[in-house]
């Protein structure tokens, strides 16, 4: 679903934290996307064991001092009790996620028209959304032709109408909530997003709640009217879709299992009404859905002792939650690294792996019941949450 300071999980009010920490993928709007997936990258070459639990995720870092991404993840199946075999492939870019991270400099660097900000904000949409899909169907398809089988593949990232919100969101929500240099980079960038929704700047701007309140609620309401018309009225993302889904069901027909975190944009909602003053928005069906959490996979939510995280996105469609707490230093068990569904995921991958193990003769369905049954406690709305101390015994009995 990148980072405190550039992959970490917790959910903060940054377009480059976004983009690691859900791998999204956009770029600067114009032209229609194309639904190619890249030939599967020959960087990882493996004999496919049973019970192995695939990672695609971000490994690479310029600060060898700090866990990056997608060791946190790792760590997180470790220590959950998982001996099985891990398999790291480091997250491929494409034309769409390479520009990820771009979206404040593009509002530095250009000047728009209304009508040229809605289009742009409107591709960066679709882009974000197809170009997360390409990469994890590029992955996905790699491994299915490399014959993984009996195992589960993890995706800790992905891209949906609440996170594309999110990270526009935050590039201009600071200039009526900080000072400073902050304030005034979204400053600027409120003054081109802002005549691109129809929304006045000093309105929005105001030291009247009940003059700033209600321009702020509008200005999020027709940012989520958007952002929902794009990705819903995209041809292109609906072919991704169906790309990966595609490749989905494939597996499923080798007993690969898909895991995939829900995403973290839980407290988003909350964030927009304390800035507008208590008015709030409406939000479209669909909007906290993780693109890459279909009804093909497996969704995974994060927990909080015990509790369902507030950072969690609420989308219906949860299928399982799992502590999203990574305590994952070996020199400090006790220490609170970082926390996300990002975290979770792969916690009940593990499970899903050693299960396909045990049990090769068994569908996926068949699998995710018995973690269903045996090793699961219903949390207040009734969605299965993973025991932890079940789960530790069973990944660490051999049985």
């Amino acid at each position: 679903m990148k980072s405190l300071s550039h992959r970490e999980e917790r959910p903060l009010r940054s377009t480059a934290s976004w983009s690691r920490r859900l791998g999204q993928g956009a770029a600067l709007g114009g032209s229609l996307l194309g639904v190619m997936v890249a030939p599967a990258q020959a960087q990882v070459k493996v004999q496919p064991q049973p019970g192995t639990l695939y990672l695609s995720d971000f490994f690479k870092s310029n600060q060898p001092d700090q866990m990056t991404h997608g060791e946190i993840v790792e760590r997180s199946a470790l220590t959950s009790g998982f001996k099985g075999p891990i398999v790291r492939h480091e997250v491929p870019e494409n034309a769409l996620t390479d520009k990820a991270h771009r979206l404040g400099s593009y509002l530095d660097q250009r000047q728009f028209t209304p009508e040229e900000m809605r289009a742009y904000l409107g591709s960066y949409t679709e882009q974000c959304e197809v170009g997360q899909m390409q990469t994890a169907t590029q992955d996905l398809q790699m491994w299915l032709e490399q014959g993984a089988h009996h195992s589960t593949i993890n995706l800790s990232r992905g891209c949906g109408q609440a996170q594309v919100v999110e990270a526009i969101y935050h590039t201009v929500n600071d200039a009526w909530g900080f000072e400073g240099a902050s304030q005034v980079a979204s400053l600027r960038r409120l003054n081109k997003v802002a005549p691109g929704l129809g929304v006045d700047v000093p309105s929005l701007l105001s030291s009247e709640p009940l003059v700033s309140g209600p321009a702020r609620r509008e200005l999020q309401q027709k940012l989520i009217d958007l952002v929902a018309r794009a990705s819903q009225d995209s041809q292109s993302l609906s072919q991704a879709q169906a790309q990966y889904d595609g490749v989905v069901e494939q597996l499923a027909h080798q007993k690969v299992s898909v895991t995939v975190a829900a995403a973290n944009s839980g407290g988003l909602l909350e964030e927009m009404a304390r800035d507008a003053h208590g008015f709030r928005v409406e939000t479209p069906a669909n909007f906290w859905n993780n693109r890459l959490a279909s009804s093909r996979v497996v969704t995974v939510g994060g927990t909080s002792q015990g509790q369902i995280a507030a950072y969690t996105n609420p989308d219906p469609g949860i299928d399982f939650y799992a502590d999203g707490d990574a305590r994952v230093d070996p020199k400090d068990p006790s220490k609170l690294v970082n926390y996300g569904t990002s975290f979770a995921a792969p916690r009940l991958g593990a499970l899903f792996s050693r299960t396909h193990e045990l049990h090769p003769d068994w569908s996926n369905q068949q699998v995710e019941q018995f973690v269903r049954d045996q090793l699961t406690a219903p949390l207040g709305n009734n969605t299965p949450a993973v025991n932890a101390s079940a789960a530790q015994e069973y990944l660490m009995s051999g049985s």
